[in-house]
């Protein structure tokens, strides 16, 4: 298949996006809470953008071993977890951490969106990973087939 290579490409160069996103091309807060006693602690998006910083790097992992492998099934394993890679980057700003309350701050305005939307579509790259190589193993497989018959 022409796309294995394509699709390992693709997926380190939005892992890289997803690891970027939070520190670089849309930056977090950089305010901190001061707390009562007068310590003071980082906000919540500070905290999301370091988890999406570890999930981009799995990703970017992820990516490289869609290099390495060439079997289908392992492939379509990778797949699996690039979809699962993609969901953790999806709720990690949304449900598991979040972003700040206040919906004018930058990590609100810039980093969710942009995370949403590069984890969508690592989630659908991954879907479209397996489901174009069940389609090449059951053609194979049907190809397989006819030529026993004849």
């Amino acid at each position: 298949m022409k796309n294995k290579k394509a699709v390992g490409i693709i997926t380190i160069m939005l892992g890289m996006l997803v690891a970027l996103i939070p520190k670089v091309i849309f930056p977090v807060c950089t305010n901190m809470i001061e707390l009562i006693n007068g310590k003071t602690l980082y906000m919540k998006c500070h905290w999301s953008a370091m988890a999406e910083l570890l999930i981009g790097l799995l990703i970017i992992f992820n990516g490289i071993l869609l290099l390495v492998f060439k079997k289908y099934e392992t492939q379509i394993a990778l797949s699996i977890m690039l979809i699962l890679l993609g969901l953790a980057a999806l709720l990690i700003p949304t449900l598991v951490i979040g972003m700040c309350e206040a919906p004018s701050m930058a990590c609100r305005v810039g980093t969710k969106p942009a995370l949403i939307v590069m984890s969508i579509i690592i989630m659908i790259l991954g879907a479209d990973n397996i489901f174009s190589h069940i389609c090449y193993i059951k053609s194979q497989q049907l190809h397989k087939e006819r030529s026993v018959i004849k």
